[in-house]
């Protein structure tokens, strides 16, 4: 559904095309709504810290990374045993040493390739010459190599620790890349917000000061006629309180002006007192808007939000996969196969390691498991409430964006018709305040009816250019709500850039 709309150009005041704050420096510089919003977020701190953030999540990949990393171990040592022989067959002294190496690779796939090598010298020492005869190998060397390969059958099966944890990771990492996008959406919201105060501000103060203007030129006239005894001395004491409201008027809004100048300067960090110009007639009011379900929908397409929740709830679903592993029981199948080897010289013994004449094989069924599995069903109970969660938080954001955009559509559709009753009101204020003041020079009026025609017609100007740049806010609102603005504006977001320490 399409609601079409008539062509508003932006009608605020001649003398408003650029509005501006006088400062001591830096002048000619005048700022676009898109200039400021990019100003905005190509400065502000809080995206860089983004960018650490989502550095400081991309370690969690690296990390899980390590868990294929294979592990060596070595171990050396030399021991010597001297016991009383109970027979001279037995050796009063052995003396040995051994050197040991191991390597494990863990696969993606679940299983773990194994390797170990043994070296090992024994000499024994008898008392009888002809037990040592005996001993035929003395001292004697054995060598061992030996490969196994450990299959998970159920839990552990396909390594989830792994393969599901970086999916989660990688997911947590993209959520935080588009969390940047949503800290620029957030931004570009306040600097827009605080652009068009501002604009609201310059029609403040340029109202304010044509209405002290026209309160001084009707002291002026009370003055004049006060000297020809035409008035009282309360009529001019009127005039003179219109001309005091109105100066303080203006000193507010020039306030109010100063202080959102003050706001924006800051927010785009620059100097609190820097020259600041605004171009205040870029804007127009036409086109079309769409209706609720057709803005949601472009708004599904376009805001971040959608996007950070579909990758957070990929990386709850892989932690729930890993969370389910861990309440099977362990069930592996390992193979082994290895050779052995006995020779009485050490460089013998080093090739006949490798020679499959001696040799062993073997395979088992390994079984674990814990009683209870408390821990278990807890970290998969969290899983899966944490999961449950992301997806209510889907339907809140989903119904806090509807709620947005309804809020905009109400605005822009009621504030149309209320432009238009604001422009007549000015209209038949202007009317009414010049045939009073006709009324007035004829003697037929009184001083306190032109002081409340005056403050009527000011109080209508003011409302119908505030209500036309309400509008306005509204239009580049009803952008932003769907996602749209920053594109429609011709505004870049910055690029991730990689942090390194």
């Amino acid at each position: 559904m399409i609601i079409k709309r008539p062509t508003f150009a932006l009608a605020v005041i001649v003398s408003l095309c650029v509005m501006h704050t006088c400062y001591a420096a830096e002048e000619g510089k005048v700022y676009t709504l898109a200039a400021v919003i990019n100003t905005v977020i190509s400065r502000h701190p809080d995206i860089a810290i983004s960018n650490i953030d989502t550095a400081i999540t991309e370690t969690a990949s690296e990390r899980l990374e390590g868990l294929l990393d294979p592990t060596v171990s070595a171990s050396v040592g030399v021991s010597e045993d001297q016991t009383p022989p109970s027979s001279d067959f037995q050796p009063r002294e052995t003396q040995s040493g051994q050197l040991s190496g191991n390597i494990s690779k863990p696969l993606a796939s679940g299983g773990t390739l194994g390797a170990t090598l043994e070296y090992n010298r024994t000499k024994q020492d008898f008392s009888s010459p002809l037990a040592s005869q005996l001993a035929t190998i003395n001292p004697a060397y054995r060598s061992s190599l030996s490969l196994s390969y450990r299959i998970p059958l159920l839990r552990g099966s396909g390594r989830p620790e792994y393969s599901e944890a970086l999916k989660a990771s990688t997911a947590a990492t993209e959520a935080s890349r588009i969390r940047r996008d949503l800290i620029v959406r957030d931004l570009s919201l306040r600097a827009l917000n605080v652009y068009f105060r501002l604009l609201s501000d310059g029609i403040s103060v340029e109202l304010a000061d044509v209405a002290r203007k026209r309160a001084g030129r009707l002291l002026e006239y009370q003055q004049f006629r006060e000297k020809f005894g035409l008035i009282e001395t309360a009529d001019r004491k009127q005039a003179e309180a219109l001309l005091a409201t109105r100066k303080l008027e203006v000193q507010q809004a020039r306030a109010q002006q100063t202080n959102d100048t003050v706001e924006l300067n800051r927010l785009m960090l620059r100097a609190p007192d820097a020259p600041l110009k605004l171009i205040a007639n870029e804007h127009t009011l036409g086109g079309e808007i769409t209706d609720l379900d057709v803005s949601f929908e472009i708004a599904q397409a376009h805001r971040p939000e959608f996007h950070v929740l579909n990758a957070q709830l990929d990386a709850a679903e892989s932690r729930l996969r890993i969370a389910r592993d861990t309440r099977q029981m362990q069930l592996d199948v390992v193979a082994e196969v290895g050779t052995l080897a006995l020779d009485d010289t050490a460089g013998d013994i080093a090739d006949d390691a490798f020679s499959t004449s001696d040799h062993f094989a073997g395979l088992s069924l390994e079984l674990g498991d814990r009683l209870g599995r408390t821990a278990a069903k807890a970290d998969l109970r969290e899983a899966e409430l944490a999961r449950q969660r992301l997806l209510a938080q889907r339907n809140q954001v989903m119904e806090q964006i509807q709620d947005e955009i309804a809020r905009v559509l109400s605005t822009l559709t009621t504030g149309e018709e209320t432009l238009k009753l604001a422009r007549q009101r000015v209209a038949a204020e202007k009317q009414k305040f010049e045939a009073e003041m006709s009324r007035y020079r004829e003697g037929r009026s009184d001083t306190a009816t032109i002081v409340q025609f005056e403050g009527e017609l000011h109080a209508a100007e003011l409302q119908a250019e505030l209500q036309l740049l309400s509008l306005l806010l509204a239009d580049k609102q009803y952008a932003w709500t769907k996602g749209v603005l920053l594109e429609d504006l011709g505004v870049q977001i910055p690029a991730y850039e990689s942090v390194t320490p």
